[in-house]
């Protein structure tokens, strides 16, 4: 049905040719009366409707051209609003990633993660920073609110930053108010805690800072706060953190130019003679 009035409005003109011969020849051949009676019918029953639904044929091609058009400019106003958010949801973290930078005492290169460790519960990260921007092995990562890793591997171009919640990654913390120094730790990969003596003070919503030991992370960058306490062992408590940093949304990070204490110390023994 569709196909005959594709034909019929393509070939208007000539359809119409032909129902005027035939309805002429019909007119001719039938008595006055009846000419009348036909001529009226199908002026209100043929010709005027077919008439307007001609007629309104270019207006729908139209309509239909002018909606795919703005359809067209919907798209592209969507897509530059959305970048613009992007921007701005950037341009936010960079602030405040360049006011952490004003407020360290040490040499910050900024860092892009590029690529991500493939696991549900990804330990690693790959960022846009390496020898050629004076990355080095075992320099701390941190981020907006705190510490995000270390460097493990530094290549030209690019370092691999193993993240503080990975199981293997243990870091030296404390408590920020009572200063009481524990290891971050974890056993189901999930739920993180410091491993603290059971007469160590800690509570709720106590901030975890690291405690500057073990060489690698200097003394009081964030790393989470204290959600809860587990004090069922009588000799040691368990205080677990949820992390300053959001790992799942980590997108720009700084590598602190800081190489580790043990390396610098080693050097400076490295330069002691020994008399004989």
């Amino acid at each position: 049905m569709r196909l005959i009035i594709d034909l019929i409005v393509r070939h208007r003109n000539a359809c119409s040719l032909l129902l005027t011969v035939v309805l002429s020849i019909v007119m001719i051949a039938v008595r006055p009366e009846v000419q009348v009676k036909i001529a009226r019918a199908l002026s209100m029953s043929l010709f005027y409707p077919a008439y307007i639904a001609v007629s309104q044929v270019p207006a729908f091609t139209g309509l239909y051209s002018e909606n795919k058009r703005l359809r067209q400019e919907l798209t592209e106003i969507s897509t530059q609003l959305q970048l613009f958010r992007e921007q701005t949801a950037e341009n936010v973290r960079l602030r405040g990633l360049v006011g952490f930078a004003e407020n360290t005492l040490y040499t910050l290169v900024p860092a892009r993660v590029v690529a991500r460790d493939p696991s549900p519960q990804y330990r690693s990260i790959i960022v846009s920073g390496g020898l050629a921007q004076g990355v080095e092995m075992y320099m701390p990562v941190v981020g907006e609110r705190g510490a995000a890793g270390k460097v493990v591997q530094v290549l030209e171009g690019m370092a691999m930053v193993q993240l503080l919640r990975d199981p293997s990654s243990r870091t030296s913390v404390m408590v920020s108010r009572s200063r009481a120094v524990g290891i971050l730790q974890t056993e189901n990969g999930r739920d993180f805690f410091v491993r603290l003596r059971s007469h160590e003070d800690a509570q709720a919503r106590d901030t975890i800072v690291t405690s500057g030991l073990g060489g690698i992370y200097p003394k009081g960058l964030t790393v989470g706060f204290v959600k809860k306490i587990d004090d069922s062992n009588p000799l040691f408590k368990r205080a677990y953190i949820d992390f300053s940093v959001n790992f799942e949304k980590l997108e720009e990070v700084f590598v602190m130019r800081l190489p580790p204490l043990w390396a610098a110390q080693r050097a400076e023994l490295d330069l002691v003679k020994i008399e004989k």
